[in-house]
């Protein structure tokens, strides 16, 4: 198990690094863009289509999986807060999969609508060009698709009791 916890560790540091240079572009290029538009009368075309549909998306999803290893999700503890220490472990590792499941089926349903835009060549025009956004549609099934394999994962080692190579956030503690 924990092998298999250090090469999806691995995978969501790829994808943390795509999400980190996805914003680092988005920044470049909003300001060269207004830069452009306000000392040259040029901006760059396309902008706010790459940025909406691209970079937005990828800082949205790419990095889900991350935040779920370092518990960086928003919890309400309306009762739980009251329960015992271990109760509360227990609750939370059977959350993961729940969770997983509303992930699992997010990746699916969303993996179908990315097919759909993808036949039909789905595009935006701003300014007369045409922007193709078609692949953008297939990063929140990504995303949630990773979320899910570390929800399921997260599960299995609660279950078998095993050692986790994700180097996570303990959920209590």
């Amino acid at each position: 198990m924990e092998m298999i916890g250090r090469l999806l560790t691995r995978t969501i540091n790829v994808t943390t690094w795509v999400g980190m240079i996805a914003i680092l572009l988005m920044m470049v290029q909003i300001t060269v863009d207004v830069a452009g538009k306000f000392l040259f009368n040029t901006p760059i075309p396309a902008t706010i289509s790459m940025v909406s549909s691209y970079y937005m998306v990828i800082a949205a999803f790419v990095p889900l999986a991350l935040v779920e290893t370092r518990n960086g999700h928003i919890t309400v503890e309306v009762l739980t807060e009251f329960f015992p220490m271990r109760t509360q472990y227990h609750l939370y590792s059977w959350t993961y999969l729940l969770s997983a499941g509303v992930f699992g089926a997010l990746a699916y349903r969303s993996w179908g609508e990315a097919g759909k835009a993808q036949n039909s060549g789905t595009f935006m025009v701003e300014h007369g060009i045409k922007i193709i956004t078609w692949p953008s549609y297939y990063l929140l099934p990504i995303g949630a698709g990773l979320m899910t394999v570390v929800l399921v994962y997260r599960w299995l080692v609660y279950v078998t009791g095993a050692k986790s190579g994700l180097g996570e956030s303990p959920t209590i503690g």
